[in-house]
């Protein structure tokens, strides 16, 4: 079995062959640029086969962050519930340990889980009791329709984010809510960083922050607009780091996102988005 599947020749998110290689991390992996949508994505990518030993194995013990995590998934559900009208049905895509599925049952959600794995998905599944889907989700037969569906730090880790997208977009209803987390490639830590590598001024542990280990696409907040838009998605709210406030008024949050997230501080952000195609 090989590690690296074939180089990719086309962007996956716009379809130009205007990419090119932007970096290198310290264990070889290449990380492309596309010229056209700035998207950055680590090519070659891994096989599915080494994907899938990777992630059988990938287990966190988040007992002592428990609290935390229960905290950062209410506000994460607070969020999306601000943007619809009632509690519906929701599809969390890469759920982890549960903390959002078991947080959405017990406010009036009615949730469906996935992951990859299937072995993880049994485990959830009888540790929540919670319907948890289990695959790559653009092959499943989903026949019902979601009225939300969150991806929690989930979409870098994906080799064919196009195809999720594509995915989600058919099990949401009309003006469903995707929400999404992910890291910034454009975070001032990323960029000071980058600056210093190009600069020969640090050679140790080069392009570390691209977590190529498990990370496979590096969006920043330009590069995920314009994947989200493709999609037939309408940005609602896109912010940095953990918090937002949806009560500040629509003009605050626009200065905010156009103005800084062109500076965007920190190392993760966020993206609440409507589907406005059926």
């Amino acid at each position: 079995m090989t590690k690296y599947d074939p180089e990719i020749e086309r962007c996956r998110i716009c379809g130009s062959y205007n990419i090119y290689q932007f970096h290198k991390s310290d264990n070889g992996n290449k990380i492309y640029k596309c010229g056209n949508c700035k998207i950055q994505f680590m090519n070659p990518q891994y096989t599915d086969w080494h994907l899938s030993n990777y992630y059988s194995t990938y287990i966190r013990d988040e007992s002592n962050i428990e609290e935390q995590l229960i905290q950062s998934h209410s506000y994460c559900l607070s969020l999306i519930e601000k943007c619809l009208p009632t509690k519906g049905k929701l599809l969390d895509l890469g759920s982890g340990n549960g903390y959002l599925i078991k947080l959405a049952k017990g406010r009036g959600w009615n949730p469906t889980g996935h992951e990859i794995d299937c072995n993880s998905a049994s485990v959830l599944r009888k540790k929540t009791g919670i319907n948890i889907l289990c695959g790559e989700i653009f092959n499943l037969n989903i026949e019902e329709e979601f009225d939300a569906v969150s991806m929690l730090h989930v979409l870098e880790h994906l080799k064919r984010p196009e195809k999720y997208l594509k995915k989600i977009s058919g099990v949401l209803k009309k003006n469903g809510i995707l929400f999404i987390t992910l890291p910034n490639i454009q975070s001032r830590s990323s960029l000071f960083k980058l600056f210093l590598e190009k600069a020969k001024l640090k050679t140790k542990n080069v392009a570390a922050y691209y977590d190529t280990d498990h990370h496979l696409w590096y969006y920043s907040p330009f590069s995920i607009r314009y994947f989200l838009e493709k999609q037939g998605f309408q940005i609602i709210r896109m912010y940095s780091g953990d918090n937002i406030k949806l009560s500040r008024s629509k003009l605050v949050n626009l200065i905010d996102e156009k103005i800084f997230s062109k500076i965007f501080w920190h190392s993760s952000m966020g993206v609440i988005a409507r589907k406005l195609k059926v």
